[in-house]
C-alpha cells in the first residue's frame, strides 16, 4: 500500500524539479551569455547594485560585461557608419542614458573614438576606423 502513495510522487516531484531547473536555469544560463542580465534592467540580484559596474559578487564578470558593451557600441557605429549620439547607442542598446555615456566617453581615446562637437552643439563619436571603411568603398 506504501508504494502506491508514493509512485505519483515519486514521479511528479523528480518531474517538477527538472520543469523548474530547464525554465529558470535555461534563461539564467542564455542572459548570462548574451551578456543582459538583471543589472542592465536596474536589477542586480546576480551582482549587486548596477552602480557597482560589474564587479560584485562574480567578481571577473565585470570586465566581461564592459568588453560586451564596447562590443555592442562598435556595431552600433558600424551601422551608424562611424558616426554615432549617445540617443543612437540608447536606442540600439537599451542603456541608460547615463550608462551609454559614461561608457562612450570612456572609450574615447582620440584614436579609435573620437568626441566632436558639431555646429548645432550636438555631440557626435566618430570612430575613424570604422568610417574610413565606408569612405573606401
Amino acid at each position: 500500500m506504501g508504494m502506491f502513495f508514493l509512485f505519483p510522487f515519486g514521479i511528479l516531484i523528480p518531474a517538477l524539479l527538472i520543469f523548474l531547473l530547464f525554465r529558470f536555469g535555461g534563461r539564467l544560463l542564455s542572459d548570462f551569455f548574451r551578456g543582459t542580465d538583471d543589472r542592465e534592467r536596474g536589477g542586480g540580484w546576480l551582482e549587486g547594485d548596477s552602480s557597482s559596474r560589474g564587479q560584485g559578487r562574480l567578481g571577473g564578470l565585470g570586465g566581461f560585461r564592459q568588453q560586451s558593451l564596447e562590443a555592442r557600441i562598435f556595431r552600433v557605429a558600424y551601422k551608424r557608419k562611424g558616426r554615432l549620439t549617445i540617443s543612437d547607442v540608447v536606442l540600439e542598446t537599451g542603456l541608460s542614458i547615463k550608462e551609454a555615456e559614461e561608457t562612450v566617453n570612456a572609450m574615447v581615446d582620440g584614436t579609435r573614438v573620437r568626441m566632436e562637437v558639431d555646429d548645432r552643439g550636438l555631440v557626435v563619436y566618430e570612430f575613424p576606423e570604422i568610417m574610413a571603411r565606408f569612405e573606401g568603398g
